[in-house]
């Protein structure tokens, strides 16, 4: 009787730990979506207003920036370890 009640008690643990992961979660969504939000509006409307380019023009748009940005945030490395 008390192998039972104890293998009981373990098995809602494990349940109430996994709710609290899926709890976790969700609370999270908002976050996930403000993160999402501007760089699934601007490729919306970068298509848009663009209609006569493809997913791909944005791609190397967006890719170009990307690396325009980590030349500027590596020359910045460079010139600040060299203090």
């Amino acid at each position: 009787m008390e192998e039972e009640r104890k293998k009981l008690e373990k098995m809602y643990q494990e349940l109430n730990e996994e709710d609290t992961n899926i709890k976790k979660w969700n609370q999270a969504l908002i976050p996930k979506t403000i993160l999402l939000f501007p760089p699934i509006a601007f490729a919306l409307t970068f298509l848009k207003i663009n209609t006569d380019k493809s997913l791909i023009d944005l791609l190397g748009f967006v890719a170009m920036g990307c690396l325009l940005v980590s030349g500027g945030i590596f020359l910045n490395y460079l010139l600040s370890k060299g203090k």
